[in-house]
């Protein structure tokens, strides 16, 4: 668990950045992500074709659209188109238009060899804060919590929430709607721009965490992890962007 805790120390303190938060007046809003595993040799076709498709059917709130690429982990190599804006109720309106369908069928499915996953994510406002740094890059947790711990789990986010608005850093959080007991129930992102910020450790976290509630609350806050965190799955994202987005 040790190389949980110099992650973590890592990880806050990274460059980070994520795109506005869409619809901010809402008490939530949805990402849904679908994996996609493209036919080798068809990755640049295909990234033009979701392209064009983003443009004609998702270029506007609250069903905007974006493709990521993933880079590391058990799933690199697959891509993740994201829909990201709305609420379940807008959910009964999404773009389910013959043309849409048929675009997709004709334009975008002929370079896909596999489909994946299909999750839908909701925000959590309250443990997330959307702060001043820029990127096109994630760093993405995947959380399983323990049974009956998630209150812990929450007590100890909302003190991490606190730094990170005290430093103006970006982090976000989403509660998985379906979870499926497959160790995918919270998402933690922080955004960054170069891979570079991986050479930058700067353990100040734990300073500035000693100093906001008391010596030895950071140590205290690393074994609280562990004890709640049933397991990690780390990867990075790259985000190669939306339908308005060159």
């Amino acid at each position: 668990m040790k190389i949980i805790s110099k992650l973590l120390l890592v990880a806050f303190f990274m460059p980070l950045f994520l795109s506005a938060q869409e619809e901010a007046e809402k008490k939530y809003h949805l990402v849904e992500l679908t994996y996609i595993k493209v036919k080798v040799g068809m990755e640049a076709k295909f990234e033009e074709a979701i392209k064009n498709h983003n443009e004609k059917f998702h270029a506007d709130a609250p069903y905007k659209a974006y493709l990521y690429s993933i880079n590391t982990g058990s799933d690199a190599g697959w891509y993740v188109w994201e829909m990201r804006g709305m609420t379940f109720a807008e959910m009964d309106s999404r773009p389910d238009t013959k043309a849409h369908g048929e675009d997709w069928n004709k334009n975008v499915a002929p370079y896909i060899k596999e489909y994946g996953r299909n999750e839908m994510w909701r925000s959590n406002y309250k443990l997330s804060h959307q702060g001043e740094n820029g990127g096109d890059k994630i760093v993405l947790w995947i959380l399983n919590i323990e049974r009956g711990e998630y209150y812990r789990f929450k007590a100890f986010m909302e003190k991490v929430i606190e730094i990170h608005k005290e430093q103006n850093e970006s982090i976000y959080s989403f509660n998985n709607s379906f979870p499926q007991n497959d160790g995918r129930e919270f998402a933690i992102v922080w955004p960054f721009e170069k891979w570079g910020s991986f050479d930058e450790e700067d353990w100040s976290m734990k300073d500035k965490y000693d100093e906001k509630y008391g010596e030895g609350a950071w140590q205290d806050a690393l074994e609280e992890w562990e004890d709640v965190v049933e397991s990690t799955s780390q990867e990075v994202w790259t985000n190669l962007g939306g339908a308005s987005e060159e």
